[in-house]
């Protein structure tokens, strides 16, 4: 299965790749707005390659009954991550249908230090909270990431995946 997006709407769908392989391109309607438009097999290829440049680390949403696998790229500074929905600007818009993730659920921090990065995670605050490593953040309460974490916001889980010294020449608090 593929991931399509719409480019008037920006809906993401899937599609069964395997039933076209003789064709070169293929046409589409949108679920959600309706819109006709046609790609070509590469083109639905360039769409799922996960080929993502993160200096900083990056996320992977997991797939669930809400949503599909998703990769973010972490940014310096806070990156504030939440529920996609039109007019609510995040750093991460994750597409899912959870309705138990906040809009502006939580924010993971990077900050350079004297002697490496420093990544934390706080809440923002949301209705359902966020958990790292299966326990709750109290409010106002910042937590360091490390490398492979689990974070839970919603019913939604991501994994966080920083940088390690062999990577690159960033130290990880």
């Amino acid at each position: 299965m593929k991931r399509i997006t719409c480019p008037k709407c920006e809906h993401e769908f899937n599609f069964d790749e395997s039933r076209y392989s003789h064709v070169t391109s293929i046409s589409f309607a949108c679920p959600a707005c309706r819109k006709h438009f046609s790609l070509t097999l590469d083109e639905i290829e360039e769409m799922n390659r996960e080929e993502i440049d993160a200096p900083y680390g990056y996320i992977v949403v997991l797939e669930n009954q809400f949503g599909y696998r998703q990769t973010f790229a972490l940014k310096q500074g806070d990156n504030v991550i939440g529920r996609h929905s039109p007019g609510s600007v995040v750093d991460i818009s994750i597409q899912s249908g959870d309705m138990s993730m906040d809009r502006r659920h939580c924010i993971i921090n990077v900050k350079p230090t004297g002697n490496g990065i420093r990544y934390t995670l706080r809440d923002n605050p949301s209705l359902t909270g966020t958990f790292l490593r299966h326990e709750i953040l109290n409010d106002r309460e910042r937590a360091n990431i490390s490398n492979e974490d689990v974070v839970t916001i919603g019913a939604t889980t991501f994994i966080v995946y920083l940088p390690t010294e062999e990577e690159d020449d960033y130290l990880i608090e």
